[in-house]
């Protein structure tokens, strides 16, 4: 359960630092592929997340 919490913590703050990043950058007129470029890190890790999870709902 602790494993799932933390988990489903972890996509949550990726998610919700992603879209605060996509937000203030586009705010400032400065979303372009270097914004994109820097945000791929904390898509991978709510991706990683997201597959750990779906890989415990099998069990």
């Amino acid at each position: 359960m602790l494993r799932y919490l933390t988990l489903l913590s972890l996509v949550i703050a990726a998610a919700g630092a992603t879209i605060w990043v996509v937000v203030l950058a586009a705010r400032a007129g400065q979303l372009n592929g270097a914004t994109l470029g820097t945000l791929l890190p904390l898509v991978l890790l709510a991706s990683l997340a997201l597959r750990a999870l779906r890989r415990d709902q099998g069990d």
